[in-house]
């Protein structure tokens, strides 16, 4: 994977459509607040540094990002250069529990001493007022700065940029500065020259083969769900047990500074860009194109065919022939990655890493796809509906394995088998549920049922991949699903909406076990279709008979894929029976 990344991120730094951020500097997300100094370097005010957000499903007001020298994002005291935190730019930390500061000397004081350096010999209005700012600001004089009060709780995540009074009239923040980003950038090119050659290890790196200083400590990676906001490592070696060959700490993974370098880079990009990520249950997702050319289409359709499936499928093996997507040329030899991880303690935990061509992971998620469909007009199911209808609706504890997200996953991306839980889920929700019309419920669901199609022609059950209600070669637990649903249809006919009805009394143990519910439900159901009237009656006894023609004799008990195949006839006869039905005289 490190391997990977490294490739990624020599294609980024040739990507014409690639918002890769400059070697040496970081992108730090939701930067929501501006600090106004005066020339003489005193705080004149605080002021929102925001826009909307319309990319979710509502619109909201967050931070911009803002490009800042590379942060180390050490967990103790360490200042960054030109800083972005509250405790280190003003020296004050709020008490939730007081609901009031108190000081923070060691972190002021520490970035005061990184920043000051840094800035000798710089002078523009900007660095000067900044200057004049760490000179003379005192935080043991600012506990009741009423600027600072009114971000109160907000202000230990609360993200800064420093602008001159006059900004309004287009001068730069401090970190866009031209003349405190050149110097970063000399900085940053000639920081190895400043070590010694004697505290530089050399060895062969086990990721690029080259003879190369060995990284001693890796930089740390944001932007994981659940990780650490100092940030994780992906290669550590904190305790001296996984020591070896007298090498110490991270020496033990050989990879040479250059590389790491690259590898966090590349990691730190994807997970700040919303193009290249998204949730996967708890788990974090990864994907990029090992490309030199526009990398967007790909990860656009990529994205399309998973999550933002709202449309029509239209499948790659078209888009392939005709070899055009959204006007631009799509090369199915393309290397396309994706990894899935989550935290674990400091250290990030690999669920799920998967490297093809873009062509053969897209035809395998159509196959998915179509393997997903009940007929040609269904639309795509996202992953996110997948998950979401394998939770109780009544129930946000409801939680489902924690590796089930990537076994989904890798099933899709290799075409093969879905994990059995997924099934057993699916059935055991769709039989204990409770319908919810008030809410637009319902436990026997279209994405519930699809997936359980899915899951019987994954596991061949099914043997064509499609299984209709006009098919020829129904199963009698499937007619015995259909034969429940025509009887829960003349119940309704004959006594309209009552409280507990069959399903909610018998649809559990009709598909557990068939011979003991189905004579009880057809003696039942003689009363109900003698009510019925206008053929209704001849109607319904017809089809009665026509599903239990092919029906020797109801199992005893069935098993967790005909239980499946009870909910897909159920469902499938059920969606028939309340089809508008076109009479003769009825206008087209």
């Amino acid at each position: 994977m490190l391997r990977e990344l490294v490739e990624y991120y020599d294609c980024m730094i040739q990507q014409p459509d690639s918002d890769f951020v400059p070697d040496g500097f970081t992108r730090v997300p939701n930067v929501a607040y501006k600090i106004v100094l005066t020339h003489d370097g005193k705080l004149k005010d605080i002021l929102p540094n925001t826009h909307i957000d319309t990319s979710g499903k509502k619109p909201k007001e967050i931070g911009y990002d803002e490009i800042f020298p590379f942060r180390y994002s050490v967990p103790s005291i360490a200042s960054e250069t030109i800083e972005c935190r509250g405790k280190y730019l003003f020296g004050l930390e709020w008490d939730k529990k007081k609901e009031t500061f108190v000081i923070s000397k060691k972190a002021y004081e520490e970035n005061k001493k990184t920043n000051e350096e840094f800035l000798k010999e710089l002078s523009s209005p900007i660095t000067d007022a900044y200057r004049l700012f760490l000179e003379n600001w005192l935080p043991e004089n600012e506990l009741e700065n009423p600027l600072l009060i009114s971000l109160g709780k907000n202000f230990d995540s609360a993200k800064f940029i420093i602008v001159a009074e006059d900004y309004e009239a287009r001068e730069l923040a401090l970190h866009e500065n031209p003349a405190v980003k050149e110097k970063w950038k000399n900085f940053w090119k000639n920081r190895f020259a400043l070590q010694k050659e004697n505290d530089e290890i050399q060895g062969q790196c086990a990721v690029s083969g080259e003879v190369a200083p060995i990284a001693r400590i890796h930089n740390n990676l944001s932007g994981i769900a659940g990780g650490l906001a100092t940030g994780v490592n992906l290669v550590c070696f904190k305790t001296s047990a996984f020591w070896s060959y007298g090498k110490q700490g991270s020496y033990n993974s050989s990879v040479s500074t250059a590389v790491m370098e690259k590898y966090t880079k590349a990691f730190n990009h994807l997970t700040a860009s919303k193009q290249h990520k998204r949730m996967l249950d708890d788990m974090t997702l990864l994907f990029w194109a090992n490309t030199k050319e526009k990398e967007s289409p790909y990860l656009e359709e990529f994205i399309y065919e998973l999550w933002d499936a709202e449309e029509a499928l239209d499948s790659a093996a078209n888009a392939w022939a005709k070899g055009k997507m959204s006007d631009v040329v799509l090369d199915e030899n393309i290397e396309f990655c994706i990894v899935g991880i989550k935290p674990n303690s400091s250290r990030l935990a690999i669920k799920l890493f998967e490297k093809d061509k873009f062509g053969r992971i897209l035809s395998r998620i159509e196959s998915h796809q179509k393997d997903m469909r009940l007929s040609k007009v269904d639309k795509p199911i996202s992953l996110g509906a997948i998950f979401y209808s394998l939770k109780s609706p009544k129930s946000d504890n409801d939680t489902i394995p924690p590796d089930l997200s990537a076994k989904i996953l890798t099933a899709i991306l290799h075409g093969t088998p879905y994990p059995e839980y997924l099934l057993q889920t699916v059935v055991r929700r769709a039989k204990i549920d409770k319908d919810d019309a008030k809410k637009k419920f319902y436990a026997i669901s279209s994405t519930r049922v699809r997936i359980i199609k899915a899951c019987l022609v994954r596991s061949k059950y099914y043997k064509g991949d499609e299984y209709m209600l006009d098919s020829t070669k129904q199963t009698t637990a499937f007619r015995c699903g259909r034969l429940f649903a025509v009887l829960e249809k003349i119940q309704k006919e004959a006594l309209g909406d009552i409280n507990a009805t069959i399903k909610d009394k018998f649809f559990a143990s009709a598909c557990n076990t068939p011979n003991l519910v189905f004579t009880r439900l057809l003696k039942l159901a003689q009363p109900h279709l003698a009510k019925l009237e206008n053929g209704k009656d001849i109607y319904y006894d017809k089809l009665l008979q026509d599903i239990l023609t092919e029906i020797d004799e109801f199992p005893k008990a069935m098993s967790l894929q005909k239980q499946g195949d009870f909910i897909l006839g159920y469902y499938q006869q059920k969606q028939k029976l309340y089809e508008r039905r076109i009479d003769e005289g009825d206008a087209e």
